[in-house]
């Protein structure tokens, strides 16, 4: 069953729903102002929408009808894809770091006798490859990080460098003709 939100017959309809993206952040909350009411004599009758600029913030904007703007369909794909990209690269990250785990528990459950065995194996030690490719990941990351590319950061050794140093290592983790 869909939930469904009741409006009274005398209340027009709101032209914007929740989760809609205007230019000032996503709708979070809406309030109506009836007429001859207090609320609706000070600040004007209708819908007033509260809209939250950034999800990790706490600042939110209060604004009527009139002066909300949806986005464009094409700032709105933009801003969607960028979303989507953040989240891959989250996902990428936390791959690496869920390979990078050296420890593994195993439980046994036995049903016959109800006791449970548990079995600590010795720590191994991850894949090489999986950690240089995690670090290959990480130094992309610190290179496309707005932070980062707003300092004046010169150091002797560069991004690149480490990029190169990486790839070089690759090369040699790769199984060699003559050993075959």
């Amino acid at each position: 069953m869909e939930p469904t939100i009741s409006i009274p017959r005398d209340w027009q309809y709101p032209r914007f729903s929740f989760g809609g993206r205007t230019q000032l952040g996503v709708i979070i909350g809406m309030k109506y102002y009836a007429e001859n009411t207090y609320l609706g004599n000070e600040y004007g009758t209708g819908w007033h929408y509260i809209m939250l600029a950034d999800k990790n913030g706490e600042d939110e904007e209060h604004r009527t009808e009139d002066q909300i703007q949806l986005l464009s369909p094409q700032e709105l794909k933009t801003t969607l894809e960028a979303e989507i990209n953040n989240h891959l690269r989250q996902v990428e990250s936390l791959k690496h770091q869920l390979d990078a785990i050296p420890a593994s528990i195993i439980i046994h459950h036995s049903t016959a006798k109800k006791e449970s065995q548990v079995q600590i194996q010795e720590p191994s030690l991850p894949n090489l490859n999986n950690l240089v490719n995690a670090a290959k990941f990480i130094i992309q990351e610190i290179a496309r990080h707005p932070d980062f590319q707003a300092i004046d950061y010169q150091p002797d050794l560069t991004i690149g460098d480490a990029e190169t140093a990486l790839s070089y290592l690759e090369v040699e983790l790769e199984p060699h003709e003559d050993s075959r």
